[in-house]
């Protein structure tokens, strides 16, 4: 999981950062990655490039085999059920409070 609370990933958008990630992760058992689509929508891309809504794909129950990328703007109350050992890696930035970043994290 990326939470990219300091807004340090500029350039492409989020479907094609969930794109590249999935092209570089070798692991098997990685299958797809979440993120929001230009509309607002929670998404989830397949290593085929297939994307879908995340809510009504077989991967709402099981996001054990996804990565996660979260833009700024989405770092801030979105809600996704994740396993236990999942861990993240959150940005920083020269702007970004103390509040802005505890929020996110949570």
């Amino acid at each position: 999981m990326i939470l990219d609370v300091g807004a340090q990933v500029v350039g492409p958008d989020n479907a094609e950062v969930a794109w590249r990630w999935l092209e570089q992760v070798r692991e098997p058992d990685v299958r797809a990655a979440i993120f929001f689509d230009d509309s607002e929508n929670l998404c989830v891309m397949d290593r085929g490039g297939r994307t879908e809504p995340f809510l009504t794909s077989s991967y709402a129950a099981n996001t054990a085999s996804c990565l996660v990328f979260l833009d700024d703007a989405h770092t801030r109350g979105t809600d996704l059920r994740l396993p236990g050992n999942y861990r993240a890696a959150v940005t920083l930035g020269p702007a970004l409070t103390k509040d802005r970043l505890v929020q996110g994290a949570y």
